[in-house]
């Protein structure tokens, strides 16, 4: 009779173990909500951030769900990288200059001036010449978690004026910013800085004469119709990145991360084949119905802008060991790639 009495308690607390064991895996996964708010407003951007955040909610079967802003929507652009650093956003898509101020590195991202021009060189730099783990550190230094770059346009001089060779840059007002002032700076040319959305009627004036822009633009902002010639080949083809905050991040489990970065390669694979598109489309259209030229500059003239170029790299990298770690590594690519000075 005890030894029944025993075999049914433990078939019961069995029996409730189980149960317990059921609902417990039974209880719904946790859930994300978040926001990411964008340095731009551009369709393509919005689009691409968009397909990025489909593709985490799909790959987590729901448990992230990332709501997509354009700039100024929640915090002033400038304001983005610190309001991610607080987790008064969850994530940001941006590029370096925006933090260069906080984290220099974000300059060699970035891609400097007269450096890579295709995504496949970016990428590789980026992986296999030791980018990714130097420029992530100095982010997480800063309470962010790089989660990867990417493609953004291609970067070209663009002016009224023909640009044949080095020499013709002298004394040419250009729109540039940044380390892109400073090479052309160093070219002779006087850089000056001026709202993206304010160039049309700059050039037009011909208070500038030429800007720094990504080709798409051609189209986009009408530009065609005041520039009169595109130089090749391009200065560079920058990167934008997707960041969040790094104690966030901290805390997701593995299957979540891994949702993220994957979802950050299909973006990357979107944006390099859209702003291609886009800069076919209106490189193209500009020389076919007439609106400019296309200059091509010879090799040695080119080797000759990367000389003073590569001078700038390396005031950059003066003023750090991380930033001089970066910059010779931009520059041993270069060489593997015989896109060197000599």
């Amino acid at each position: 009779m005890k030894m029944r009495t025993v075999s049914t308690a433990w078939i019961i607390i069995c029996a409730f173990t189980l149960v317990l064991f059921v609902l417990v895996g039974q209880a719904p996964a946790k859930t994300y909500n978040w926001k990411l708010q964008s340095v731009w407003r551009t369709p393509a951007t919005q689009d691409g951030l968009k397909l990025f955040a489909e593709n985490i909610k799909k790959a987590t079967n729901g448990q992230v769900n990332i709501k997509v802003y354009a700039a100024n929507e929640l915090v002033k652009i400038r304001g983005t990288f610190r309001a991610v650093q607080s987790g008064a956003v969850e994530m940001a898509c941006s590029a370096g200059p925006y933090n260069a101020r906080m984290v220099p590195e974000g300059n060699v991202e970035f891609g400097l001036p007269f450096s890579w021009t295709t995504w496949d060189q970016a990428w590789e730099a980026w992986n296999k010449y030791g980018l990714k783990e130097k420029i992530r550190e100095a982010y997480a230094e800063k309470g962010i978690r790089l989660i990867t770059i990417q493609p953004a346009a291609e970067y070209a001089i663009m002016t009224t004026k023909p640009v044949r060779s080095a020499q013709d840059l002298k004394g040419l007002k250009i729109r540039s910013a940044g380390m892109m002032a400073r090479v052309f700076q160093a070219l002779g040319a006087s850089p000056t800085s001026i709202p993206g959305a304010e160039q049309y009627v700059a050039l037009q004036r011909g208070t500038v004469d030429g800007t720094i822009y990504p080709v798409f633009v051609l189209d986009a902002y009408k530009l065609k119709e005041v520039i009169k010639y595109v130089i090749l080949p391009s200065v560079n083809l920058p990167t934008t990145e997707i960041f969040m905050n790094l104690d966030l991040w901290k805390s997701l489990p593995p299957d979540i991360q891994n949702a993220i970065e994957k979802a950050s390669t299909q973006h990357q694979a979107y944006m390099d084949k859209r702003y291609l598109r886009e800069g076919y489309i209106a490189v193209g259209s500009f020389v076919m119905r007439g609106s400019g030229e296309v200059i091509v500059l010879p090799e040695a003239e080119v080797r000759k802008i990367r000389k003073i170029a590569f001078a700038q790299w390396d005031r950059l990298g003066s003023k750090s060991p991380r930033l001089r770690e970066l910059v010779d590594a931009v520059k041993r690519f270069m060489a593997d790639k015989g896109l060197g000075t000599d």
